[in-house]
């Protein structure tokens, strides 16, 4: 499952995305004052570098897994092609790595050992759930999450490409895998 590349073309120069992105979007700046955590009140939040930007929803709750949109432009005749995709920021992702290297590589012995000594019956069947139970539920919190985070965010998708189809002036010309 590749990941989908959305392809934005604006008759703005390269100079002037970069400048509108940058006008129309509230760096991230953490703040203890505000109902979504950044200092600003637009609606989309990120960073604009020479050639490639990031933008994220301005949320009111919390949604690690619901992407952010990762772009670069660069020109081309008659004005800037921009293309870009949705992912879950580098620390959600790393993180859930961890979470499942860690729950793997704990909770498969200890779930291995549980059954063993139950079908051996050298537990005790009092505590026998919970080397059952929690270790499974551990990947699979791990891994059902951020799908579930992933599809609550598909609106805050949408909202991201017509923003910006509004600020580059641009059509959505493509999407590919």
């Amino acid at each position: 499952m590749g990941r989908t590349v959305f392809v934005l073309r604006s008759g703005l120069s390269p100079e002037a995305v970069a400048e509108a992105l940058g006008r129309s979007i509230d760096e991230e700046h953490w703040t203890l004052f505000s109902m979504s955590g950044y200092k600003g009140d637009r609606p989309i939040l990120g960073e604009v570098r020479k050639n490639t930007f990031r933008v994220q929803k301005r949320r009111y709750s919390r949604n690690d897994f619901a992407g952010h949109f990762y772009g670069c432009f660069a020109p081309e005749p008659g004005g800037t092609r921009i293309e870009g995709y949705f992912d879950a920021p580098r620390w959600a992702r790393y993180f859930m790595r961890i979470w499942l290297g860690f729950a793997v590589v704990v909770g498969v012995p200890i779930f291995v050992e549980t059954a063993v000594g139950i079908g051996t019956r050298s537990h005790s069947s009092e505590g026998g759930w919970v080397g059952l139970i929690v270790p499974p539920t551990l990947i699979l919190c791990g891994t059902v999450l951020p799908r579930i985070g992933r599809l609550l965010g598909e609106s805050d998708r949408r909202f991201i490409l017509e923003n910006l189809r509004t600020i580059l002036a641009a059509r959505l010309e493509e999407s590919q895998s």
